[in-house]
This record gives C-alpha cells, sequence and structure tokens, in this order.
C-alpha cells in the first residue's frame, strides 16, 4: 500500500556484518537503537523511543505470535539475523531521509560498497497511524525472514508458491504492472516503482492482515488495490489460504495489539 515517498522507492540494504565501518556509520546516524531476539531497530536521535519502543513490541507479536517469549519459528528468526534484517525509523519523512543520506555518504567515505547491498533493512515513520507499523514491520518478518528461510514456498521471485497464488489474485503473470487489470482479479496494484518482488511483499500483507481482521473496515480505503478485506472473503484465495494455514510455516494466527 502506498506510504510516504521513503517506503515508496524502498531503501532496502542487506547489511554484510555488524561491525567496524558499517557499525560506526550506524551509530552515528541512528544512534537510538533496540534489538529483538536479535533483529534490530534503529531510530534517528530524534526519533522518540516510545516510538521505537512500540516498534520493538509489534515485531516481538509478529516473531512471537503466542506470546510464550521465545520466537514461533527458528527459521525465519536465523534468516532475519543472517540477513542482518533492520528496521529504520525516523520522526519525520525529512529525517529519515536525511539521515540515511548521511549514513550513504558515510559508508561511501569509507570505500564500503553499497552496491551489492540486498534488500533486508526498511524504514518507517514514527509517526505513522497503526496501521502502517503492522504493514512495515511484517514487510521485514516477510521479505527477509519467509521468503528466505522457504524461497520454494514464499520467495519473491516467479515460480514460488506465493507467486502462483499471487498470480490467481491478479488475473495472470505481468511482470509489469499492467494499466488495467483483468475483471477476475482481486489484487490489483498500479505503483509502476514496485516491481514482481516488492508486489508479492505486498501481497502477503494484504492476505494475512485481512484473514487476521486488520482490513475489515477499510474496504472504501483499499479496494482499489486490495478486494479481500475480510477473514470470509479470504476464503476465495485458496492457495494462499492453504499456505497462512500449513502449520509447518508458524505463520502468525492473531495481530499484534498496540
Amino acid at each position: 500500500m502506498k506510504q510516504t515517498l521513503f517506503t515508496i522507492y524502498m531503501i532496502f540494504f542487506a547489511l554484510p556484518s555488524w561491525g567496524s565501518d558499517l557499525q560506526i556509520a550506524i551509530n552515528e546516524t541512528f544512534p537510538n537503537q533496540i534489538k529483538v531476539y536479535g533483529v534490530k531497530i534503529i531510530g534517528t536521535e530524534i526519533t522518540p523511543r516510545k516510538d521505537i519502543e512500540k516498534a520493538a513490541k509489534i515485531l516481538k507479536q509478529w516473531l512471537d505470535n503466542n506470546g510464550d517469549d521465545k520466537p514461533d519459528n527458528s527459521l525465519v528468526i536465523d534468516e532475519l539475523i543472517k540477513n542482518n534484517a533492520i528496521l529504520a525509523m525516523g520522526k519525520t519523512e525529512n529525517d529519515l531521509e536525511n539521515s540515511f543520506d548521511n549514513l550513504i555518504d558515510i559508508l561511501e567515505e569509507r570505500d564500503v560498497d553499497i552496491d551489492d547491498f540486498e534488500r533486508s533493512l526498511i524504514g518507517l515513520i514514527s509517526d505513522e497511524p497503526n496501521i502502517a507499523y503492522l504493514e512495515e514491520i511484517l514487510h521485514l518478518v516477510t521479505q527477509v525472514g519467509y521468503a528466505k528461510a522457504y524461497p520454494e514456498v514464499f520467495g519473491e521471485f516467479k515460480g514460488s508458491r506465493i507467486s502462483e497464488a499471487m498470480d490467481i489474485a491478479r488475473g495472470g503473470f505481468f511482470k509489469v504492472n499492467p494499466k488495467v487489470y483483468p475483471a477476475n482479479s482481486w489484487y490489483h496494484y498500479y505503483d509502476k516503482s514496485c516491481d514482481y518482488s516488492c508486489m508479492i511483499t505486498e501481497y502477503f500483507y494484504w492476505s494475512l492482515t485481512s484473514l487476521l481482521g486488520a482490513q475489515i473496515n477499510r474496504y472504501d480505503e483499499i479496494s482499489e488495490e486490495w478486494e479481500l478485506n475480510t477473514p470470509k472473503k479470504m476464503e476465495r484465495d485458496k492457495l494462499m489460504m492453504e499456505l497462512l494455514q500449513d502449520k509447518k510455516y508458524q505463520i502468525p494466527k492473531r495481530l499484534p495489539s498496540f
């Protein structure tokens, strides 16, 4: 779903190691830091601590959905940590973008090769509404965790099972978003900046949060992009329902609480 400029162009980095020049650069630009099961949340100097802690609470609940103080899926946690998944927060859009510009400048000055970074860091504006916290933090978990832990199932590429489900939801395979989606589609995303893998990230979000009840009262707001906004409507998406309800993947069964 379209959020801020930052989340539209999605600056995602896979940080090769959490140390040396990179650690110094992060500390200089995002000094507000906290860990959740080894996954880092970093914030700019002016990002309110209460908002960083709010994000940490949401991340913990996505990862420990049954509330037993242990991650539900160790494979997902392993991938998040191995790929240095990071949620970066700023108080405002300008604050976040300026901090990223400064981070990139520092890394370039120290000859850190940012061209090889994969998509493993996602940004969140701290004053966004609660639904944005649910979305962006879930993006981090699914994109860096589930997609890498189960590439044949949740991999963000054509040929994975989730891509098959998404192509059904879109009414066919479209490498480039079409101007008009088929009449039988229920997922129709038009943002040209969102490529096929990005579409899968968004599809995972819409499907899971609709199944869990987060979108029940949002049909008028979201139907241009997503139509199956209730658990009952989600029954139409049979393949995705099969994936989300397969116990082996330990997909969250309840929404995080704020």
